[in-house]
């Protein structure tokens, strides 16, 4: 197959057999809980590189701990078995930023004390006016302690290469979380001395570092460099002309032998860093295509890339020249190893939900600590699965795995239960990913699926399985007020009838609701978001950084905002604890905390507010069939994650 993406590629005479690299991601296991590189932190990055690819770049490691006693044999370890499997170590080293320690370049608040923005920790509890959330009394690091820090890293530098680490990667991205980044960027740099001030100043810490680390490990060693190429703050933080006039140009000159280009600040653009599945992939590429127009070392694309079909065109365009995969190397460690054997659609690809991303990965288990090895059954058994939703395809999955013969009932036409209904709405559509991937696992498995077929007891006891597992989900609850009447979907209905939904419309339900919210707005609806809750209802379900993109859409907080994508949605109102008395055919009435009434007109009311566990069935089958299983949402109502775990938990003992 004649693809770049299979080609070799080198840096500074470092020879990578493919083109594809884990990226720096601090999901490590052990090592920033106890501060130490355990066996498990081995296997978790042999993993990846088993699974084909060729370049493995830890997360950051802080010079305190490559430097303390027992580090570099276990860094010699970790590199003695990524060879094993034609890979390259690369070791990520950084300083820990201002907004980590509370020291830094600078005081905070940033950027200054008369416009103090907000940054995602505070949002994410909705505190309006607080101080910024950094250990109390601040302080800036003197000019000899600037110093030291660069020293301090010059050494872990030196460390690494006599461990037989293949490169290291200077951290110099995303803002306040680096001690690189927190002296380049205006945003975070208020300094008057050498260290501050102009573009010459603030970059003289990476400089001094990349030159010492240079004399350190000599000319045939390779430097990397992580850059955040555009702050995504402005012009009030690192622009993508200043990266690729000024920032490039002076590492290059220093002595860095690759460009790794990501985007963002971690607590006031988090979006570049923890991209959320509301950005399309690899939306941050032209960050690494204008580097690359820059310079003519080897440059690293990065973002949301989870297809490698998309990964060989980027290449192909020049846009860059190796890809960093990260997510989707945690939620499939043989990515490259299945799409180099012809097996793309075995892939499970990332579905950017950016919840615990390895710690655990909500779809996939086997990476979970303390998860259960999957080992063949003790004795085959004759498995049904009820529910075709992604709970029960996955247990259907596990159970064929582990050679069982299994068959899986699903009512509806089609499998995906709650899940393939959510990615219907084009800001969940990553959802689909999981679906896809469990639907291709059922024929692959030869899982017998028969859907359109709702088994009930009467069926059970006909077909005689040696167990049962249920997974026939939960069913949205609509209020008595609204039950049947005129234009009321529950959520699921919303989004397999969208084309009914009217220009008005009112979207009952704080959590949930806020996402779909926003999607019909940006489709030019009138859209009223309400809820009996407050402020830290709002889509609360999701994770930090979904929920931190959410609330910047939709309320006015005090934040930095650049790019669209930043921008509130005009046509979006939210109301919070406010409780709806009426839905008529003039609209829907509604009484704020104060009692004041109000009358809201709308076309169409979508209610997405409680589920109710369907586990009638359970009940039915209770002692009459050896072994029964209640998985995923009808066990409890809850999210992919629990789904998916509460499959495995009872698949693989079975």
């Amino acid at each position: 197959m004649n693809k770049m993406i299979f080609e070799p590629i080198e840096i500074n005479g470092m020879k990578l057999k493919n083109r594809i690299g884990l990226a720096p991601l601090l999901n490590m296991p052990d090592v920033w809980t106890t501060f130490s590189i355990t066996d498990a932190t081995i296997e978790w990055f042999e993993a990846r590189a088993r699974g084909g690819a060729g370049l493995v770049m830890t997360g950051s490691f802080i010079p305190m701990m490559v430097n303390a006693p027992g580090f570099k044999e276990r860094f010699a370890k970790l590199a003695e078995v990524i060879h094993a499997h034609g890979a390259k170590l690369g070791v990520q080293i950084t300083g820990e930023g201002s907004v980590m320690m509370g020291t830094g370049p600078s005081t905070p608040p940033y950027p200054d004390d008369r416009d103090p923005k907000q940054s995602i920790f505070e949002i994410i509890t909705f505190k309006t006016e607080v101080e910024l959330p950094i250990p109390p009394e601040p302080v800036a690091f003197t000019v000899e302690e600037t110093r030291l820090h660069i020293q301090n890293l010059i050494t872990a530098a030196a460390t690494l290469k006599d461990a037989g680490v293949d490169c290291v990667e200077l951290h110099c991205a995303h803002g306040g979380a680096t001690l690189c980044c927190s002296y380049i960027s205006p945003f975070y740099n208020k300094r008057t001395d050498e260290y501050g001030g102009s573009w010459e100043n603030r970059l003289r810490l990476p400089v001094e570092t990349i030159r010492g680390i240079r004399e350190a490990v000599g000319e045939d060693y390779p430097i990397l460099v992580r850059i955040s190429a555009d702050e995504l703050l402005g012009e009030r933080g690192i622009t993508l002309k200043d990266t690729t006039e000024i920032i490039v140009p002076a590492l290059e000159e220093a002595g860095v032998d690759c460009f790794d280009v990501s985007q963002g600040s971690i607590v006031h653009s988090p979006e570049g860093i923890e991209i959320p599945l509301y950005y399309p992939r690899g939306c941050y590429i032209h960050n690494a295509e204008a580097v690359k127009r820059a310079t003519s070392l080897p440059v690293i694309g990065v973002g949301r890339i989870v297809d490698l079909d998309m990964a060989e065109q980027f290449l192909q365009e020049g846009k860059a020249d190796i890809i960093y995969m990260g997510r989707q190397l945690t939620s499939d460690p043989e990515t490259p190893k299945k799409y180099f054997e012809g097996r793309s659609d075995e892939i499970r690809r990332c579905i950017a939900c950016v919840e615990g991303c390895g710690t655990p990965c909500p779809i996939n288990y086997d990476i979970a600590p303390g998860s259960i090895p999957i080992a063949p059954a003790e004795e085959k058994k004759k498995i049904l699965v009820i529910g075709g939703g992604i709970a029960g395809m996955e247990a259907a999955r596990v159970c064929a795995l582990r050679g069982h013969q299994v068959s899986l009932f699903e009512k509806n036409p089609e499998l995906g239960g709650t899940v393939a209904a959510l990615s219907l709405d084009p800001l969940n559509a990553e959802f689909g990913n999981f679906v896809d991937y469990l639907r291709v696992q059922m024929k692959k498995l030869k899982v017998e699926v028969k859907t359109g077929s709702e088994a009930g007891a009467a069926d059970v006891k006909k077909m005689k399985p040696d167990a049962v597992i249920l997974a026939t989900g939960a069913s949205l609850t609509i209020p008595d007020i609204a039950e049947g009447k005129a234009g009321v979907m529950d959520h699921l209905e919303a989004l397999r009838r969208r084309s009914e939904i009217g220009k008005r419309v009112i979207v009952w339900g704080l959590v949930y609701g806020a996402e779909l919210a926003i999607s019909l707005a940006s489709e030019g609806r009138e859209v009223t978001l309400l809820g009996g809750a407050g402020e830290n209802a709002l889509a609360s379900h999701a994770s930090n950084f979904r929920k931190w993109w959410v609330i910047r859409r939709i309320t006015d907080v005090n934040v930095v905002r650049a790019g669209p994508e930043a921008e509130r949605i005009g046509n979006l109102q939210v109301l919070y604890n406010v409780r709806v008395e009426k839905v008529t055919a003039e609209g829907v009435s509604i009484v704020d905390k104060e009692g004041k009434k109000s009358l809201l007109p709308c076309d169409t009311l979508i209610v997405s507010r409680g589920r109710r566990k369907n586990d009638s069935l359970f009940k039915q089958l209770e002692g009459t069939v050896k072994e029964v299983y209640r998985i995923g949402d009808c066990s409890a109502a809850r999210n992919i994650e629990k789904a998916v775990w509460s499959a495995n938990e009872a698949a693989r003992k079975i």
